[in-house]
């Protein structure tokens, strides 16, 4: 499971339960204002609701 996450946002809820429940996760960072992930891929052809 991906985690897309943006430091201060409410990604962190989901973020902390999926630690308490033990469920592997990977985290991908997303700069908002340039709506990239740190990969340089396009947030918005992933979500596009941003």
């Amino acid at each position: 499971m991906k985690l897309f996450y943006s430091p201060n946002a409410c990604s962190l809820a989901p973020h902390i339960v999926l630690r308490e429940l033990g469920i592997p996760f990977e985290l991908v960072k997303v700069d908002l204002q340039q709506h990239l992930t740190t990969s340089g891929e396009d947030f918005y052809q992933l979500n596009s609701k941003g």
